[in-house]
């Protein structure tokens, strides 16, 4: 067992369904030195009956359930609430924690009272030596930026990097500042719920430090086609709702061409009806707007330019996996960086 768990954090697991998982994600967080009663397991309307027998086998461990599935946010904001503790690791129930990856993170903030997150490297379970999870941040056209995604660990390093967004597979979050940054939008279900959040918590002028020292293995797959309702409308939303009117404005017109893309592409796909529900979810969510971006302003100290990046962008390989499609989109990401380049000296600097 590791010894010298830090007091400052407790651990929050959000379930739903995990029973091939769950226990396996206990353990490694009781072998990394977790007293059981700093961990909570959040269920989330599961069914299967596995968040129950592991509490009554796990002596310790509280066991928090929630009625209905909303997808993992309510999961998320139960266990930075419902803390103990200054410090939360959240993480989901198909994610194994390394041996010190949670000490590790708690002396990144102890060291630096300006981080509010610190991210670990995230590995495929079935290929630790692979990068799933490294480098991220925000496309400035609000996708996601990934750039070690499937790369070889040993070729990542060992400098702690700044970063502008992170998967919430595994955080350790501060958790008057997850408070502060307006925690995760429960309305979103599942896509882009982690990177808004961790978005706002950088523009709140807070840093999340991704520690290569610090790793988790996650039991990854591929993502179903129905997700793509939630990361269309959801994308959409995180833009309208974070981003300064001026960032808007400056690009919409790459935001047009990057809309008549994605609609090509998805109709061609067999997905046309899922963009326009997607788009018709999107409308029901805009009476809110106004509210949305009032909150988000009170909270912003770092403006758009400052915190928002030009690079590679993150595409299902089922969508682009033709090499000529492939070729087409690295073209299309060097016009916006050219574009980004334009714009840069016009947007708001504070």
């Amino acid at each position: 067992m590791t010894e010298g768990f830090p007091g400052e954090v407790s651990v929050a697991i959000v379930a739903h369904n995990a029973a091939n998982t769950l226990q396996e994600t206990v353990d490694s967080v009781l072998a990394s030195g977790c007293p059981a009663e700093r961990i909570t397991i959040v269920d989330v309307a599961s069914t299967d009956g596995a968040p129950e027998a592991l509490a009554a086998v796990v002596a310790g461990v509280r066991l928090r359930r929630l009625e209905v599935n909303r997808g993992p946010s309510p999961g998320r904001n139960v266990g930075i609430r419902e803390a103990t503790t200054p410090w939360v690791f959240l993480m989901d129930a198909d994610v194994m924690v390394e041996p010190g990856c949670i000490q590790a993170l708690a002396a990144l903030l102890r060291a630096d009272p300006t981080v509010a997150v610190g991210s670990p490297i995230v590995v495929h379970a079935d290929r630790p030596d692979v990068i799933q999870y490294a480098g991220t941040g925000f496309h400035f056209i609000c996708e996601a930026v990934n750039p070690w995604l499937d790369r070889p660990l040993a070729e990542r390093g060992p400098a702690p990097l700044d970063i502008g967004a992170a998967s919430s597979c595994a955080l350790l979050v501060v958790r008057e500042a997850a408070l502060r940054a307006g925690m995760f939008d429960e309305r979103y279900f599942i896509g882009k719920e982690d990177g808004d959040f961790t978005h706002r918590v950088v523009l709140a002028g807070y840093h999340i430090v991704e520690l290569p020292q610090a790793r988790v293995r996650h039991r990854s797959r591929p993502r179903s086609a129905w997700l793509f309702y939630y990361q269309i409308r959801n994308r959409w939303h995180v833009l309208l709702k974070d981003y300064q009117l001026r960032t808007v404005l400056l690009i919409l017109p790459v935001l047009v061409l990057h809309e008549v893309l994605q609609a090509i592409v998805l109709v061609a796909k067999g997905h046309g009806v899922t963009y326009l529900k997607a788009l018709a979810g999107l409308v029901r969510m805009l009476p809110r707007l106004p509210a949305d971006r009032a909150a988000v302003a009170r909270i912003r100290v770092r403006p758009d330019r400052d915190v928002l990046r030009t690079d590679a962008i993150v595409a299902r390989g089922d969508l682009v996996g033709h090499p000529l499609v492939r070729a087409a989109q690295r073209l299309y990401e060097g016009l916006l960086r050219g574009y980004w380049r334009l714009i840069y000296p016009l947007l708001a600097r504070s």
